[in-house]
């Protein structure tokens, strides 16, 4: 036998993690492309009722702690905030089918049909993201996040919405760190989601604001291109996966909470390649009555 007879082929495990860095790399940036163009359907109204729901609306002014807390507004606006029965995606599939068979359809139908639930960390997939636990359910899943995989760790919690691509699930960009919790405080969150789920509707405002008074948003940055660069060859050094260019723009990470007002000159966490400061920035804390129409002129309605 040669030498080449010698090299193990890839495990079935390891290909299908291959193929799930791979799908996820191809569906992130749609996905961020619709997550903006979603954002820009947003109206003023809606902004202020969802705002007001998470506790970040005062004198009719937006207030942030940090610019982390603006995308988590965001996501909630574009899911949990309706008009005539339906949120943003709803009505941005009804003004803009795709094919069915689409990738972005793919990302519209898995934003769709998006769930909010409490995730452990069970072990880390150098590279392709975490296998996680939604603890209300119970169900076992690949969360593909290959900034996770380099940055979690195993037993933390977290508050996040779920999308399902079935062969892995992704967050939808907002996730809450609540840390790792004792037993005690596990049940008692699962407690408060439980409640919320035998309504009609269920709207995770309480648990947003609970997660947002404990600082969970100032537990997450975005490392800069050079700092995932440096991540991305250590990776190509071992395993030789994930492919060029898994590693999106903006990559999470977790570090302890951070004080003082939000930095200007950071790209928006939205996900718009844009500055802060020129983005969601433009409106933290500056919000009042006077800058109605000129947020009507920014903000297509939907």
């Amino acid at each position: 036998m040669g030498l080449f007879g010698l090299v193990k082929s890839p495990s079935p495990q390891a290909t299908a993690y291959r193929d799930v860095a791979a799908r996820y790399q191809r569906l992130r940036p749609i996905r961020l492309w619709l997550n903006n163009e979603l954002v820009r359907r947003l109206s003023r109204d809606a902004l202020d009722e969802g705002a007001k729901k998470l506790g970040l609306l005062r004198s009719g002014v937006f207030v942030f702690d940090n610019e982390d807390e603006t995308s988590v507004l965001m996501d909630y606006c574009l899911y949990d905030v309706y008009r005539k029965g339906r949120n943003v995606v709803d009505q941005y599939l009804a003004d803009c089918p795709f094919d069915a068979d689409s990738d972005e359809m793919t990302c519209l139908r898995a934003m769709q049909q998006a769930t909010f639930t409490l995730i452990a960390i069970l072990n880390v997939e150098p590279g392709v993201g975490c296998q996680v636990r939604n603890l209300f359910t119970d169900e076992r899943r690949l969360l593909a996040d290959v900034g996770f995989s380099s940055t979690a760790e195993p037993g933390l919690v977290l508050l996040t919405r779920l999308l399902d691509f079935d062969n892995f699930v992704a967050t939808s960009g907002a996730p809450l760190p609540l840390g790792i919790l004792s037993n005690d405080e596990l049940d008692e969150w699962l407690r408060e989601l439980r409640l919320g789920v035998n309504v009609d509707r269920f709207d995770p405002a309480p648990l947003i604001r609970s997660c947002l008074r404990h600082g969970a948003s100032s537990h997450v940055r975005y490392e800069s291109v050079d700092e995932q660069l440096d991540t991305q060859r250590r990776f190509d050094d071992g395993a030789g996966f994930p492919p060029p260019g898994t590693f999106a723009p903006q990559k999470r990470a977790l570090e302890k909470p951070r004080q003082g007002k939000p930095v200007a000159n950071r790209r928006c966490r939205c996900g718009s390649g844009k500055m802060f400061k020129n983005c969601c920035g433009k409106h933290a804390g500056q919000l009042g009555n006077g800058d109605r129409k000129r947020d009507r002129e920014a903000l297509a309605p939907w």
